[in-house]
């Protein structure tokens, strides 16, 4: 994309990629004034059972269709380039090196924001990119706010009515709202196993693929 400045990054298993997906990237996309959302589907992921995922060229082909069109939108196989277990800091160092000059905001949400300290090398991703934590409706702020000053030690400071972090270190912590649909895709993998529809849940190419390939059954 040309004349591109602010970058988001969206990793994440998909399996499969749905409504719930796209629509917070969407959200952070416009909040944050961003010029790119990136998606980039897990190769190897580390705390997740790898038993339960199609291949990685399902999954990538999947995010291809559901975001075909969209201006803003990418997906990138960048983590199966890079083989082995993906570690949010070998992708994150990786894209720097692709988009010399470009701020990266990395999409996370607070459930796995707040398991973060128990990824690999997590401080360095502090180092690398704007996190930005997607916080839906019931999520409990305090409990993040908590977290990053006990458990990161990081204070706060507000912009507006924003409240937003900061290490002397470290690239700034955005907390965003966004709007919950209460879709996942382990609900979309057991609907397809009891043969349910899964209409209205996914892009409807997106089922069209799952469907053909006779995945998740």
């Amino acid at each position: 994309m040309d004349n591109l400045r602010r970058l988001g990054v969206f990793g994440g298993s998909f399996n499969p990629i749905h409504f719930g997906h796209l629509r917070v990237a969407e959200e952070v996309c416009e909040e944050l004034k961003l010029d790119q959302v990136i998606f980039i589907p897990t190769f190897i992921p580390p705390h997740k059972d790898v038993s339960l995922l199609v291949p990685f060229e399902h999954r990538y082909n999947m995010l291809g269709l559901a975001i075909g069109g969209h201006p803003k939108f990418a997906v990138s196989d960048i983590e199966a380039q890079l083989g082995g277990v993906s570690y949010t800091v070998r992708t994150l160092n990786s894209l720097i090196r692709m988009y010399e000059g470009v701020d990266i905001f990395f999409l996370i949400g607070s459930d796995a924001f707040l398991e973060i300290d128990s990824w690999w090398h997590y401080k360095e991703i502090f180092n690398l990119a704007s996190i930005v934590i997607m916080i839906r409706p019931g999520a409990s702020r305090e409990n993040i706010s908590s977290f990053i000053s006990d458990r990161l030690k990081l204070d706060y400071y507000w912009i507006g009515n924003k409240k937003c972090f900061e290490h002397p270190l470290w690239r700034p912590i955005k907390l965003v709202s966004v709007t919950l649909l209460d879709i996942s895709a382990s609900k979309i993998r057991e609907f397809v196993s009891l043969g349910r529809s899964i209409r209205f849940l996914v892009p409807e190419a997106v089922r069209e693929y799952i469907i053909c390939n006779r995945l998740y059954v």
